[in-house]
């Protein structure tokens, strides 16, 4: 019953703010169409990444709907553009500090795959929003970056996003997305904290496992009853 409410309560944290990490998702989904982007500034790079999602939707609709190709794609063409890494150690804020390496390296792994198992099933929702990339206001800071962003939706008002980059080998990576003020970091920060204190880290790493290995179960039965179909 706990594993079940926590569980809940980490998808009602950014669900209804779905957007966050579909635009993040679909942003750095579409690096493929775009190569050579190193040197690029953060602005021209998200610019770059979405500039071509209509295109790439009309040359394969069905991408939208196909979670297991949409997975493949992450793995491959996504995830190289997200530093999880720095996202990981933001969200566990004091109790990184406090995990051992192998630790750590657990939680990567299947915060990463909470993430992609809870939202690529957010990228169906796509209706053909457009993102308008702002450019950089005020002095930043020296490899880092904020990067707002105005999100046009066909039937609905603009949404409005905060993408958080920082420059890693001539590389802008995103480590955070914020959507009307709900930041990835933040909601899951304190949805994991809360859990870290009730029993552990290790416990924690243990749920997200067992929900990730049933998420991933359902999603293959999902593919095998398409293809029979």
């Amino acid at each position: 019953m706990q594993n079940n409410s926590y569980i809940a309560g980490l998808r009602t944290g950014l669900l209804h703010k779905g957007m966050a990490v579909q635009l993040l998702f679909w942003c750095v989904l579409l690096v493929f169409s775009r190569p050579g982007m190193a040197g690029q500034g953060p602005v021209e790079v998200l610019q770059s990444m979405t500039s071509t999602l209509e295109e790439v939707v009309a040359k394969d609709p069905g991408i939208i709907h196909d979670e297991e190709r949409l997975r493949v794609i992450a793995h491959e063409v996504v995830l190289p553009h997200v530093d999880m890494r720095t996202l990981s150690r933001w969200v566990l804020g004091k109790n990184w500090r406090k995990a051992t390496p192998a630790q750590r390296d657990a939680f990567v792994l299947e915060f990463q795959e909470l993430l992609l198992s809870t939202y690529l099933r957010q990228v169906k929702t796509y209706q053909g929003e457009v993102a308008r990339f702002l450019p950089l206001r005020g002095e930043q800071k020296p490899g880092r970056a904020v990067v707002n962003a105005e999100i046009d939706q066909p039937n609905g008002p603009v949404i409005h996003a905060t993408f958080r980059m920082h420059e890693v080998d001539d590389t802008w990576l995103i480590y955070d997305v914020s959507v009307e003020g709900i930041s990835l970091v933040a909601t899951h920060r304190s949805s994991f904290n809360s859990e870290i204190r009730k029993s552990g880290l290790d416990d924690l790493i243990a749920r997200l496992q067992k929900n990730n290995e049933r998420n991933i179960e359902q999603s293959q039965d999902v593919v095998v009853k398409a293809k029979a179909d």
